[in-house]
């Protein structure tokens, strides 16, 4: 028997023969069947190859949430181009420093970014052509190029496993941005993970999390379409179109930031929408608050916290059915086919309950970085991915997050880890979001500063949150002082942006 060899393109074809009638996509008015989406992919697919583009070439996106994002990465995928997802909250220079790295042959993007893909096309020698698409599928050069394309079937049997799939760039901000290399090998073991947690062809999943976000392609999309699943995928975030969507389309779930959540519960629409169709909300990217934990599950509403990286398709670790406030603080235990370990700074394995890095191994680990070879073998070491994140394993191999390695204070000598700080911040019930960064001091080196945004209603001073902090940890790891903030600046994936807060300590040091 030929050993079977994964094309993430081939997914959409087989679930047209399987579920032909049933909704894969829907975005704001549009909406495909799975056969109608396997017709637009093989027409995607047969014009890019048309163009003269032939297996390891690159595709840019430059697109919105919708259909649109889904048909193109799947349409690479089925004849072996390379999606390259772009972040379009980057200035110019970052998004024309990516391309000139990657040297992609076509730009496909939405009109509102005409401007833009313009200006970075003609910069860019490599671009071949433009393909500019519209929310609505009203005429456009896109759809123009999907309808003059054959239909027929064309996905390469010779296309799969180890080739490049996607190229993922990390967001840059500790220097130039990284293309992270993901497999197809690689996306279909995330994807076996996924579906481990409880993904089934009857699930209908709420999209919002950005699709050049690792987490919103690779750890929503992709398993969905995986087993035949339908996709929600909202233009944009707005939490009342958002619980309205989970009462009208009867979701089953969906992957977000722990801000987001917050922003649903503070909704005046949250009390009398009715979830009753949510099997878990999943939580990432940032520690998941226990009050608000609490509060969803005092509705029935079940969280399960879980912990990736680009580098790993994204899951390492997940939780299972009623495990979030049994294990609350931690973020899971590792996924099926993901081994974790704790390592010290020599490399030699850690025992249970004592801190060090993270290293990850498994099917799912990135192939390396695109045209980095030195910085590939730096993190990728004897079959293990180095994650840089400081944590430890319990007993029951459940993983709790201490910090990013980079991130760490040494105050006084002693290891500080904001993680640790964020964690005691989020148990106040006024507390909607809280960050830790080092300030530098003259007597103890560095101390930790908190910036704390309060929930709606609650009074709070700093006074107040330096006590609580005090009650439940060292005196080296209370705040030296606490900045209250209506809101914090995030990151396209939700992740609070520490550098500018660092930045602004070390302008105002006072």
């Amino acid at each position: 028997m030929a050993e079977l060899n994964v094309n993430i393109g081939h997914w959409v074809r087989q679930n047209a023969r399987i579920y032909p009638n049933k909704t894969a996509v829907k975005s704001g008015p549009r909406a495909f069947t799975y056969a109608q989406l396997a017709n637009r992919c093989n027409r995607i697919a047969n014009g890019l190859k048309g163009l003269g583009l032939s297996k390891g070439d690159r595709v840019a996106l430059l697109l919105m949430n919708g259909a649109e994002y889904v048909e193109a990465v799947f349409a690479c995928s089925a004849v072996g181009l390379i999606a390259v997802p772009l972040n379009w909250r980057l200035g110019h220079d970052e998004l024309a420093f990516i391309l000139a790295d990657c040297a992609p042959k076509v730009l496909i993007h939405h009109a509102q970014f005409a401007q833009r893909a313009e200006a970075l096309a003609r910069g860019c020698s490599s671009i071949l052509k433009r393909l500019e698409s519209v929310d609505s599928g009203a005429p456009s050069s896109y759809e123009e190029f999907i309808a003059s394309a054959r239909d027929d079937d064309a996905v390469d049997a010779s296309v799969g496993g180890d080739d490049p799939h996607l190229i993922m760039y990390t967001s840059g901000t500790t220097g130039n941005p990284k293309g992270v290399v993901l497999t197809h090998a690689n996306c279909f073991w995330q994807s076996v993970n996924g579906w481990a947690l409880g993904v089934a062809p009857e699930t209908v999943a709420l999209v919002i999390l950005p699709l050049f976000h690792v987490g919103g392609l690779n750890g929503s999309v992709t398993p969905m379409i995986h087993v035949g699943a339908t996709v929600i995928i909202p233009p944009k975030f707005d939490p009342g179109d958002t619980l309205a969507t989970m009462q009208k389309e009867r979701v089953s779930g969906m992957v977000a930031v722990p801000a987001i959540y917050q922003m649903l519960y503070d909704h005046p629409d949250f009390p009398k929408t009715d979830l009753s169709s949510i099997v878990a909300f999943i939580s990432g990217g940032a520690p998941l608050g226990i009050e608000l934990t609490r509060k969803y599950h005092e509705r029935g509403l079940e969280f399960r916290q879980g912990y990736g990286l680009t580098e790993t398709s994204p899951g390492v670790t997940g939780m299972g059915p009623g495990e979030c406030l049994r294990k609350a603080g931690t973020a899971g235990r590792p996924c099926l086919y993901v081994d974790v370990r704790i390592v010290d700074d020599d490399g030699r394995e850690l025992p249970v309950g004592r801190a060090g890095e993270v290293v990850v191994r498994g099917p799912n680990v990135m192939a390396g970085y695109w045209n980095r070879p030195e910085e590939t073998a730096k993190v990728l070491r004897d079959g293990w991915f180095h994650t840089g994140d400081i944590g430890y394993l319990d007993e029951d191999n459940f993983l709790t997050l201490v910090d990013r390695k980079k991130d760490m204070i040494i105050s006084g000598g002693e290891n500080v880890y904001p993680a640790e700080i964020e964690k005691v911040l989020l148990e106040h019930p006024g507390i909607a979001e809280a960050a830790v960064v080092g300030r530098a001091d003259p007597k103890w080196g560095e101390v930790p500063v908190a910036f704390v945004v309060p929930r709606p209603g609650y009074a709070l001073t700093a006074g107040e949150i330096v006590g609580f902090c005090a009650d439940r940890i060292a005196k080296y790891k209370t705040p030296k002082d606490v900045i209250l903030r209506e809101v914090l600046p995030h990151n396209a994936a939700g992740k609070i942006m520490k550098p500018a807060l660092k930045r602004e300590l070390a302008q105002d040091p006072s």
